[in-house]
C-alpha cells in the first residue's frame, strides 16, 4: 500500500521516528553525568574505553541512527552526512586516552539527531523516497573500511 506523503500517517511515523531517534542518541551521549567535571557522557563513551571492540560496538549502535534516516527515505546528503559524524567518532575514538576526551566533546549521536530534525522539518509532499541499498552499502563499506584501516595502522604501529 502506497502512503501519500501529506498523510497524517506517514507524519506520525516521522514523529515517532525522531522520538526514537531522540532517545538513542540521548543514551549514546548524555545519559550520565560526570560528576565533577558536570559534563554528560553515554554509553557510547562508557564502551569507548575498552580499546577497538568499545569503539566499533559505539560505531555499530550510532549506525542505527543512519538506518532510520534510509529507512524514513532520507537523501543522500543526510545519510552521508551522518555516515561522516559517526566515522569521524569511531577514528578519533581508536587514540587512545585522547579519543576519549574527544567523546566528551564531539556528541556524534546528538548532531546526527539535529541533521534528521533540520531534514525532517524542510521535508515537503513532493519529495520522492530514494533507495535505501545505496546507503546501506556505503554505510557497511565505511565501517569496513575504518575497521581495515584501523588493522593496518595497528599492524604498523605495533608490528
Amino acid at each position: 500500500m502506497n502512503v501519500d506523503e501529506s498523510s497524517p500517517a506517514l507524519h506520525a511515523k516521522r514523529r515517532a521516528s525522531l522520538a526514537r531517534i531522540d532517545r538513542l542518541a540521548w543514551w549514546l551521549d548524555d545519559a550520565i553525568r560526570i560528576p565533577v567535571i558536570g559534563k554528560r557522557v553515554g554509553v557510547d563513551g562508557l564502551f569507548g574505553l575498552i580499546p577497538f571492540a568499545g569503539d566499533l560496538v559505539g560505531a555499530g549502535l550510532s549506525s542505527l541512527m543512519v538506518a532510520e534516516a534510509l529507512r524514513l527515505g532520507a537523501p543522500k546528503r543526510v545519510w552521508m552526512r551522518m555516515g561522516a559524524n559517526v566515522g569521524v567518532d569511531f577514528v578519533v575514538g581508536l587514540v587512545p586516552v585522547a579519543g576519549d576526551l574527544f567523546d566528551l566533546v564531539w556528541k556524534a549521536n546528538r548532531r546526527n539527531e539535529q541533521v534528521m530534525r533540520r531534514w525532517l522539518e524542510e521535508v515537503t509532499a513532493t519529495e520522492e523516497k530514494q533507495s535505501k541499498w545505496p546507503g546501506a552499502m556505503g554505510i557497511g563499506l565505511g565501517l569496513a573500511g575504518a575497521f581495515i584501516v584501523t588493522v593496518v595502522l595497528w599492524r604498523a604501529i605495533f608490528g
